[in-house]
């Protein structure tokens, strides 16, 4: 099971006996207290490649993320998720994985990152 971090979510599938991996996103903004921005709200959604993958390469590195307010939050996750149906979705995926790879971030298989 996918979800954000620390979500109720998460434990509720990790305590009925699921194997849990905790997702970001990499194309959405973030609160302060650690949930994405609605996307009624301006902003909410990010576009430009070399940001996401910049966001990315922090979080996997040294495991926090920027929320809109530029307070720094720490955020433990194990898959990072690209919405699909956002404009550039293939670019911004492209830019993310290179990012990971040229800082040595290996990409692996969810079998890998969870183990039940």
């Amino acid at each position: 099971m996918l979800g954000l971090p620390g979500s109720v979510w998460l434990r509720l599938a990790e305590e009925a006996g699921l194997t849990v991996v905790a997702e970001a996103f990499a194309d959405r903004a973030y609160t302060p207290e650690g949930t994405t921005v609605s996307r009624r709200e301006p902003n909410a959604v990010l576009h430009d490649p070399e940001v996401v993958a910049a966001r990315c390469v922090r979080l996997a590195t040294r495991g926090e993320i920027e929320a809109v307010d530029g307070t720094v939050i720490a955020v433990q996750a194990g898959s990072v998720c690209v919405h699909g149906d956002s404009p550039g979705a293939v670019q911004m995926a492209s830019a993310v994985r290179r990012g990971l790879e040229e800082v040595g971030v290996q990409i692996t298989p969810f079998v890998d990152v969870a183990q039940p």
